[in-house]
């Protein structure tokens, strides 16, 4: 650890990509001359924001909690101190690392080595026991020095935060061992777990990388638009529904079945129903899909409805029955053989052979797709086909560029998802709280409210909370204004006075039990500050409830209060018959999906 964290530091305090590359490149090479591949392996995983291979599907099952009181209790730092640090800086790590660096026997500690953050990964993934981990954690962060307890800190959390992307991993692997950056992407696009990625890389080795069932590849990724503007060529354009559920790549082979979140985790047993219909298969295949939720009738069921599936593994009969849920395949990536490079056109092809003859209905099916008409307006097709999906219960749709081969781990011009605000609402900013990262020292997280009048009172009710949209200016001034206006502070939320108004874009809206308003916005966006409102001109409860039930008339909500699914946490242990808890990290719900 002590050649790795000093080139996360480099890599985290420079803007420029060359020198992160050069930082993490010298790092890698410096441990591969120490002879030891499991040690090189364990350092490209770290730089990549992650300690386990991502084949494996394994998971630490710790979060914020069990980490924060292990630091606490070994680098004998108070957890008040720790809270109140992490909230200021926006970063649990640099608390860590920042309190540490203040304890009497911080430059006597012996300091950790990459194999005992490799061995402590495994030792975390191997048991479910809360103490034995809380065990393994405090004899970590004993050994370590500040540097070492902070980024250790950030490799366990999934929060790296050092500006560091696959790609620019990708280009340190090839000039830590003075290899063509086009052969190390290549090989990337078959081998997403970094450490096997640097291996390639150092044994000269890359032109080996291969498709393999049963080990996941990247995921080719759409880009998000509202309006379809960058020139399209139409008569080589299809479209299909944008699926709202959880993505996945099904990896089946005769008898054996593997699928793998978006996230990376293995999620195979949260699904049996799935699992055995794949495990029918007479050939080895790799299918691209999501997995939603369905009706008797094999319609889909809104996301809320599939979040009864997401935090148990090993679900029960009473379970499965209650929540079906289906496979709708929009890709084939492996057909025998691997078909990545193939056009679209042609992988949908082999795709809907394959469940003609598979008959896996209606456990696994493939999507329906159609193609554009080029002698028709593209708006006019665009706008048919969204509202063609949304009644058939979908979120948008998506286009595919007809002749494109799987792009994966790129988000390009050849997937195009199509989605479109709900509706917006204008709201009052009631808290606020300072971000993460580069946000750390701004107000850019506001939970607002609209208007009650249902008891002969007007009162403000919460609905939601949002923290994109607005640009560092105006974030910025928002921040002077709601610290002039605060009332009340409790820990990291400041609880001001009802006086700014914002307008606010949603996918949807949904009943919930974590807003006094009973209801919670889908994807909620800050479209611009009202500045020609007054609070007392905000939207009212009623409104959002005429939207809510417009979207039940629908069938895009369930009439439930949704159970949001816990963040961090991991898999643990839960009562007897109800299987074990899945970290949302493991269903990819963290990135721009469902977060």
């Amino acid at each position: 650890m002590h050649r790795l964290t000093p080139a996360l530091e480099e890599a985290r305090g420079s803007r420029s990509r060359k020198v992160k590359v050069r930082a993490i490149a010298g790092a890698l090479r410096a441990i591969a001359d120490d002879g030891d591949d499991d040690d090189l392996a364990t350092a490209a995983r770290l730089v990549a924001g992650g300690i386990l291979p991502t084949r494996d599907g394994a998971v630490l099952g710790v979060g914020w909690a069990l980490v924060a009181a292990a630091a606490c209790e070994a680098l004998g730092i108070a957890a008040g101190d720790l809270r109140s640090r992490a909230a200021s800086l926006g970063d649990v790590g640099d608390a860590v690392g920042e309190l540490a660096a203040a304890a009497p026997d911080a430059t006597t500690r012996v300091g950790l080595t990459i194999a005992d953050v490799r061995e402590l990964a495994r030792a975390l993934a191997a048991t479910t026991d809360r103490a034995a981990k809380a065990t393994l954690l405090q004899n970590a962060y004993a050994l370590a020095r500040p540097d070492q307890a902070k980024y250790l800190t950030k490799a366990l959390l999934g929060e790296l935060r050092i500006g560091v992307r696959e790609g620019t991993v990708e280009d340190a692997i090839a000039a830590a061992f003075e290899r063509d950056p086009k052969a190390v992407h290549e090989a990337a696009v078959v081998t997403p777990d970094a450490g096997d990625l640097a291996l390639l890389a150092r044994h000269d080795e890359l032109s080996s990388a291969a498709f393999v069932v049963g080990s996941p590849i990247a995921f080719m990724l759409a880009s998000p638009i509202e309006v379809v503007k960058a020139p399209i060529d139409v008569g080589r354009t299809a479209w299909e529904d944008k699926l709202d559920g959880i993505r996945v790549q099904a990896h089946a082979k005769p008898g054996v079945v593997r699928l793998f979140a978006r996230g990376g985790g293995d999620v195979t047993a949260v699904f049996p129903e799935v699992a055995r219909a794949l495990g029918r298969v007479s050939r080895p295949v790799v299918l691209d899909g999501e997995l939603l939720a369905v009706t008797p009738d094999l319609g889909p069921r809104p996301f809320q409805a599939l979040q009864a599936r997401l935090n148990r593994v090993a679900p029960d009969d009473a379970l499965l029955a209650a929540t079906p849920v289906g496979l709708f395949a929009f890709d084939m990536l492996y057909d025998g053989e691997s078909i990545l490079t193939l056009p679209w056109t042609d992988r949908r092809a082999r795709l809907d052979a394959f469940f003609a003859e598979a008959a896996l209905a209606p456990v696994a099916q493939g999507t329906v797709t159609r193609r554009l008409d080029d002698a028709r307006p593209l708006d006019e097709q665009v706008d048919a086909a969204y509202a063609e999906a949304r009644a058939r219960g979908h979120e948008g749709i998506v286009l595919k560029a007809c002749d494109a081969p799987y792009e994966a781990g790129r988000r390009g011009s050849a997937w195009r998802k199509v989605k479109r605000a709900l509706a917006t609402l204008d709201v009052v900013i009631t808290r606020a709280e300072r971000g993460h990262g580069k946000r750390a020292q701004v107000l850019s997280d506001y939970t607002f409210a609209v208007w009650n009048e249902d008891a002969g009172e007007r009162t403000l009710v919460d609905i939601g909370k949002a923290y994109s949209g607005l640009t560092d200016v105006e974030i910025a001034e928002l921040t002077k204004e709601l610290e002039a206006r605060t009332l009340e502070r409790r820990g990291g939320q400041l609880f001001v006075a009802p006086s700014i108004v914002l307008e606010v874009g949603f996918d949807g809206i949904q009943s919930s039990t974590r807003h006094a308003s009973g209801f919670a916005l889908r994807f909620p966006r800050i479209v611009r500050i009202r500045t020609d409102k007054r609070p007392d001109e905000a939207d009212t409860l009623a409104t959002a409830r005429a939207l809510f039930e417009a979207q039940l008339a629908s069938g895009h909500r369930e009439d439930a209060p949704a159970a949001p699914a816990k963040r961090g946490g991991g898999a643990k242990q839960g009562k007897a018959g109800k299987g074990r808890e899945v970290s949302p990290r493991q269903l990819g719900l963290f990135d721009e999906k469902k977060s």
